[in-house]
This record gives structure tokens, sequence and C-alpha cells, in this order.
């Protein structure tokens, strides 16, 4: 009999191949199983650390694409691991993408221990890459959370600089001198600022490649406007404040420039219909109007140029209400006084003006010769004297606290 090993050798055939579709699919099962279990689970916090120490390592020999990639990675199963997200933000700082950097270090919650370090770098980030208005809002936000930071006040108070908002500038380092242990700083840049404010002509080269580099940022548009303002090129400069105005139609200070341009610029229509709109502004901004003395101040001047006296000099009044030591606000009034007739009121004002003149002229003479660097006990008992006769009581009490101290 011959025996055919043909059908026995299918048949073991077909188990092999069942079996191999069973192994194919139990793999297929492990290997799903595999994908979706990482994404759907954390790490636990020891292998989070260990990877986060080894970013770490990565970025301090200055291997940071790797470190990036690390960091990417764990994140994408342990999306909120604020450490990772901070140590991601500073490579990408250190790596130079200061966009991503902000955006990494704009993400963390206010709750976590790493939020104050992250505004401040990401107003580094956002300074970085031309963002100035991003950058006020993180370094503001930094100083609403912890007020006495010398650090981040001075650079608070060059960004106001270099844009030329010096009352801005003057106002925050105004309101840290309480906080301050040691005020010489800020009442040192206080003296450096009023008689030393930014120049056009050295500042407009910084602004335009800002304003090239990040365009439509109204604080930008309007201080490049305001430096072709001071160069004489009013064609340059009223489009530009025009521009900052359409940009942002309710910021203050683009409000009162606009103003104090056209108003400058013999535009008396456009300056009034500024300052009191047709159409009321928001509530909190009229708010803000009212309580600025440069707006009372400007109305007053448009009132005296229409000859109506009597609500110029209400409106000159409420100004110095507002600033009671302002020279110029002083000397307006004078000038009202004199043209309604009221030249005794006039004479008294003029003379005021001028004493308060004297002492401030003097002050300058003092910062201008540098010996503010460093002042001798009679210096600053000086200072405080002119400081005093000008109405800045607050600044005066601390030179003399110093003076004291020597």
């Amino acid at each position: 009999m011959i025996f055919n090993p043909v059908p026995a050798l299918f048949a073991e055939e077909q188990l092999l191949r069942k079996r191999l579709i069973i192994l194919i699919a139990i793999f297929c099962l492990f290997f799903l199983i595999w994908i979706v279990s990482p994404r759907s689970s954390q790490p636990d916090p020891a292998q989070a650390d260990e990877i986060i120490q080894t970013a770490e390592r990565l970025l301090a020999e200055q291997q940071r694409p790797e470190a990036i990639d690390m960091l990417l990675n764990l994140l994408e199963v342990a999306p909120d691991n604020q450490k990772a997200t901070f140590l991601l933000g500073h490579c990408y700082y250190q790596q130079k993408y200061y966009e991503q950097a902000a955006n990494q270090f704009g993400s963390i919650l206010p709750e976590s221990e790493y939020y104050q370090p992250a505004l401040l770098n990401s107003a580094k980030a956002y300074l970085k890459s031309a963002r100035m208005e991003q950058a006020e809002q993180a370094l503001k936000q930094f100083l609403h959370n912890a007020p006495a930071s010398p650090s981040v006040i001075t650079e608070l108070q060059w960004l106001y600089f270099n844009q030329f908002r010096v009352r801005e500038a003057k106002r925050l380092l105004t309101e840290a001198l309480p906080l301050s242990e040691n005020p010489y700083p800020l009442l040192y840049h206080l003296l450096q600022i009023e008689y030393f404010p930014p120049i056009a002509q050295e500042s407009i080269s910084l602004l335009k490649r800002i304003n090239d580099a990040e365009p439509g940022q109204a604080s930008i548009v309007l201080a490049l406007g305001y430096c072709y303002w001071k160069l004489g090129e009013t064609a340059q400069a009223r489009e530009l404040i025009e521009q900052s105005l359409t940009i942002n139609p309710i910021r203050l200070e683009t409000i009162l420039t606009a103003a104090d341009f056209y108003l400058e610029t013999g535009d008396l229509e456009k300056s009034r219909k500024l300052l009191q709109p047709e159409k009321d502004y928001p509530t909190e901004l009229q708010q803000q109007l009212q309580q600025d003395d440069r707006w009372h101040f400007l109305k007053s001047r448009i009132h005296f140029q229409n000859d109506d006296l009597p609500q110029s000099l209400e409106e000159i009044q409420l100004a110095l209400k507002l600033n009671p030591s302002e020279i110029k606000y002083l000397q307006h009034r004078g000038s009202v006084y004199q043209a309604s007739g009221e030249y005794e009121s006039a004479q008294k004002q003029f003379k005021q003006t001028k004493i308060m003149a004297r002492s401030y002229q003097e002050l300058y003479k003092f910062v201008a010769s540098g010996a503010l660097d460093e002042p001798s006990k009679e210096d600053c008992q000086r200072i405080a004297a002119h400081l005093e006769m000008l109405g800045k009581t607050q600044q005066a009490r601390l030179w003399k606290n110093i003076a004291a101290s020597m």
C-alpha cells in the first residue's frame, strides 16, 4: 500500500497558517495597546523628573535641540507639567526661537511656582521679537504681583522711555518710592528723565526697526509719529499718528498726543473732536480723561484760541487741581488772567511761575553737571529745597532723609 503525504502536509500547513494569523493578530493588538496607552496615561513623577533632569543636562551641554525633543515628548503625554513647560521655554529662548519661548512661558498657570519667572522670561522673549506691547503687559503683571522689584521696574521704565512715554515712566518710579528700601536709584532716574527726556533724532532709528519687525503696535506707531512731528516732518507724523488712532481709537495716550498734534498744527476742529467726541468714549476711558490734567489743559488751550476765556480758565483750573505744580499750566493760567483783564491775578501768577522756573533751572544745572552721581550731604539738601519749591514733596522728603543719613 502506497502512503500519500500530501494531504497531511496540507493539513499541517493550514494549521501553521492559522497559528501565524493568530500570532499576528495578538501582535497587532499589543501594538495598538502600546500606541494608545502612552497617550492616555501620565508618567509617574519620578519618571518625569528624570526626563527633566536629563533635558537640563542636555541644555547645560548646549545640546538644545535634543533637550527640546525630549521635553516635547514629555509634554505630549504630560501637558500639565509646569516645570517641563518652563524649561522648554528656556530651551527655545536659548535657541533664539523667541516666539515659541514666549508662547511656552505664557502658558504657565498663575498658581504655578514658575508663574512669576515665566512672566519675566516671556517679557524678555517678547522684547527680543519686538512685541513691545506684550512685553509691557507681562512686566506690568509681574509688578502687580511683586511691586518692589527693582530690575523689573527698570526694564519697564526704559520701555516707556524709549517710546517717549515719559509721564508713565515717572509715574512708575514715583509709585515705587514708598516700597523701596533704597530710594536713591529711583530718585536719580526721576531727575534724569525730567531733565534729559528721549530725543527724537536719537530714537527714531530704534523705533523704525521695531516697527519693521513687528508692524501694527499702536504705541510704537505713535512714538514714531511723535518723532517725525518733533523733527518737523508733519506730513509723515500725521500719517503715523492717524494710523495709531486707527489701530486703537480708544487708547488714552494716542488720543491726547493726536489732539496735541492737531492743536499745534492748527487743526482745532480735529483736536476738539478727539477731546469731546460726538459719540462718547467708553465709560472707563471717559473717567481716565477726566482724571488726566493733560486733557483739561488741551481743552483750555482750544477755548483760549477760540476766545472763550471763561471756559479756558475753568479747564486750566481743573488741570491745576490734578497737577498743581506744572509750570506750563501756571504760565497758561497767567495768560488767561491777562487776556481776561485780570492783571493783578496775572502778575501774581507770573511771579510764582518765575520763582518755580528758577528752581527748575537750578536743578537742571545740577543734574547736567554730573554731581547727581555722587551727591554730598549739602547737594541732597539743595535738591530737596528745589523739589519742595516745585511741589514735589515726596521726593524732597526722601532727599532730606538721604542727607540726614550721611
